[in-house]
């Protein structure tokens, strides 16, 4: 009997990660500092894939696959940046997928 009731607790703990209170930055060769954005991907209820930058307000995207909502983010994320601060900027990402 106990052994249902923890495996039923189990399943009934909510699995949505905590947002991290960290900044992510990476380095290139010539030592300048560019920022690195999480991006969360999801697969919609239409069988299309949903790319949401965590870090970046409203850079929202869709693909019919992984690498073409990957494409999407980064160029919503790059078109926010270029709004944001007047210019191209270099950035990364960090891709997490949600099941």
């Amino acid at each position: 009997m106990a052994k249902i009731a923890k495996e039923i607790s189990l399943e009934s703990v909510p699995t949505v990660p905590k947002p991290l209170d960290v900044t992510f930055e990476l380095s290139d060769a010539e030592g300048r500092v560019r920022p690195c954005y999480r991006v969360v991907l999801k697969k919609g209820l239409d069988g299309w894939i949903i790319a949401k930058c965590v870090d970046v307000k409203g850079a929202v995207s869709q693909g019919r696959s992984v690498e073409e909502a990957v494409r999407n983010i980064i160029e919503a994320i790059s078109a926010i940046l270029e709004d944001m601060y007047g210019e191209e900027r270099e950035f990364s990402i960090i891709v997490r997928e949600e099941k």
